[in-house]
């Protein structure tokens, strides 16, 4: 009777009512025993997605309840569970907004018939539109995804002239920057919502994106190191997913480290930056990384090379197209090597597109911001 209903079904009923449901529904729906008239936790009126609630009519405070959820979780389904429901009671509940009416004592038939019915009326919309994600994987550490990552952030959040609410997730647990390179100090990371588990939200994301000056949301790195291991890829999953149902555009800033999460992350995306240098080191670590797409046999045409740092010296040991012949692959885009100023920019929390948009940095992050909004956006 109970292998079918959905996860999230909570009940508030007077303990014989729970001792039947216990023994006809086992642990397919959570338990809560109280009188009619005792107040609620919130964390059941939170957690909920669909409420079993048994009211007394009698009772003001019992009734009272039901304003309460309604208050608080405006579109949750509530069943309101009556001894006697009669008529003018129950066209009052309805008034005040609840799905339906169970009578008590419960008839496990027609209860499961209800919940799988309301159920399947509440759920969310598989189709539920998810905005482009890109994730920014660093060949090897040092050769600046970070600084990338900040600032192409900064320039997609104007797509072709569309304004578009940005998010920058930074899940390099151990090392990561972008928080310190934008000059903030958010009070919630991103192993508090993974640690948040079920009861993760689009609430708990958006609260956890802290605003920067530029205009974009940044969901930061932990302040203290985190054993990679321990991060659960279903949960990690699923905060992406809120995060792309929550923002137009998500950044995902990757560590060097591969694990399982790591490469569901990146194979989550739309698109996956492989930012990279033209030192040796960078060129061997960059090939052995997408060997490593292509063994997991994604497109060619959603990994994407490219090369920072480049100086345009008349006489360099290895130039842009070496790059391209010794990886295989096209480079996508080039990103020039700043003279200084980007440093002095980050030092002081700050882009360099907040102090010379003129930079030619600045111009070739804005170039890459344009094909990937044509790419992936769209025009």
């Amino acid at each position: 009777m109970n292998r079918n209903l959905p996860s999230g079904i909570y009940f508030v009923v007077q303990p014989q009512h729970a001792a039947a449901l216990r023994a006809a529904l086992g642990d397919a729906v959570v338990l809560i025993e109280a009188a009619p008239g005792d107040e609620i936790p919130f964390e059941v009126i939170r957690k909920a997605s669909v409420l079993v609630l048994e009211v007394d009519p009698a009772q003001a405070a019992s009734l009272a309840r039901v304003s309460q959820i309604r208050a608080a979780r405006p579109s949750m389904p509530v069943i309101v569970a009556l001894e006697a429901a009669s008529l003018s009671i129950t066209r009052t509940l309805i008034r005040q907004g609840i799905s339906d009416v169970a009578t008590l004592p419960f008839d496990m038939t027609e209860l499961v018939g209800q919940l799988l019915e309301i159920s399947a009326k509440h759920a969310p919309a598989n189709d539920l539109a998810l905005a482009p994600m890109v994730s920014l994987v660093r060949a090897a550490g040092g050769v600046g995804a970070t600084t990338i990552i900040t600032h192409l952030a900064e320039a997609l959040a104007d797509c072709h002239g569309r304004s578009q609410d940005v998010c920058v997730i930074d899940l390099d647990l151990q090392f990561g920057q972008v928080a310190n390179y934008l000059g903030i100090h958010p009070a919630r990371t991103v192993l508090d919502l993974l640690e948040a588990s079920e009861r993760l939200d689009p609430d708990m994301v958006r609260d956890a994106a802290m605003a920067t000056p530029q205009g974009i949301s940044v969901i930061a790195a932990p302040t203290v190191i985190a054993p990679l291991e321990e991060v659960d890829v279903d949960r990690l999953l699923n905060l992406l997913k809120i995060a792309r149902q929550s923002f137009d555009f998500v950044l995902v800033d990757l560590p060097s480290n591969w694990t399982n999460w790591t490469l569901s992350a990146a194979l989550a995306c739309n698109e996956i930056l492989v930012v990279t240098d033209q030192s040796i080191t960078g060129l061997r670590q960059t090939k052995r990384v997408i060997e490593l797409f292509d063994m997991m046999n994604v497109s060619r045409e959603n990994v994407r090379v490219v090369v920072n740092r480049v100086e345009k010296k008349l006489f360099q040991t290895i130039g842009v197209n070496e790059v391209a012949d010794t990886l295989s692959r096209e480079v996508s885009a080039t990103i020039a090597r700043d003279k200084g100023d980007l440093q002095i920019a980050q030092d002081r929390g700050v882009l360099l597109s907040d102090t010379n948009r003129k930079a030619s940095f600045v111009k070739d992050i804005d170039r890459l911001a344009d094909q990937i909004c044509d790419r992936v956006v769209g025009n």
